[in-house]
């Protein structure tokens, strides 16, 4: 896909001297489909980045300008929304030429994802373990939790001041729960973070 007339975030370049990049990453269980994000300057999010929607995996971005440093993130959209970005990874490119980008495992930069359900606590209840990208200087963390989609700090049920990893026992068996995090540090608490649906194994 060219980048020809886009925004400006990253500029095009002549077709006889223009480079080429093709990303690729892990395939995400449950995701139907993957969003990159563009700069030509580090630190690329969905806020700053250009974003190129629902992208094959592989995917080759054409017309870099030659001796220009690019960088990359790539998000995962699934029925509960998108992921946070992936990684950066930066490409400078070279005229004429396709380079490779590897993103690996972007599953484990998702802000929350949830593990295989442990044992049975009682015949009708599941424990679930809730797991989740550290935050720098967070000194707890709350899970806010409902049985209702759109949860939040102020209508979901709170469990304060937990660490990573996190058990929620006595789930009811074949039950879709809706989870969110928030971080807590000397500042207060963060806001929460993308919300995860999980539904509880029979």
């Amino acid at each position: 896909m060219s980048l020809v007339g886009c925004s400006g975030d990253i500029p095009s370049a002549s077709s006889l001297q223009s480079g080429r990049v093709t990303l690729s990453w892990d395939e995400v269980p449950g995701a139907f489909s993957y969003n990159v994000y563009g700069s030509t300057s580090p630190g690329t999010s969905k806020l700053s980045g250009f974003k190129i929607r629902n992208v094959s995996n592989p995917f080759t971005i054409s017309n870099l300008q030659p001796g220009k440093t690019y960088y990359f993130v790539v998000t995962f959209i699934t029925d509960s929304g998108e992921s946070k970005e992936s990684k950066e990874i930066s490409y400078k490119a070279v005229g004429n030429a396709e380079g490779s980008i590897q993103f690996g495992d972007i599953l484990r930069h998702s802000e929350l994802k949830a593990q295989p359900p442990v044992k049975d606590s009682t015949p009708q209840t599941h424990d679930v373990i809730l797991a989740w990208d550290d935050i720098p200087n967070a000194t707890s963390y709350n899970i806010y939790w409902s049985d209702k989609p759109q949860v939040t700090k102020k209508n979901g049920t709170k469990i304060s001041n937990v660490k990573n990893p996190h058990k929620i026992e006595g789930l009811k068996k074949g039950k879709k729960y809706y989870f969110v995090v928030t971080a807590v540090n000397a500042s207060g608490e963060s806001k929460e973070s993308q919300e995860l649906s999980f539904t509880v194994g029979q």
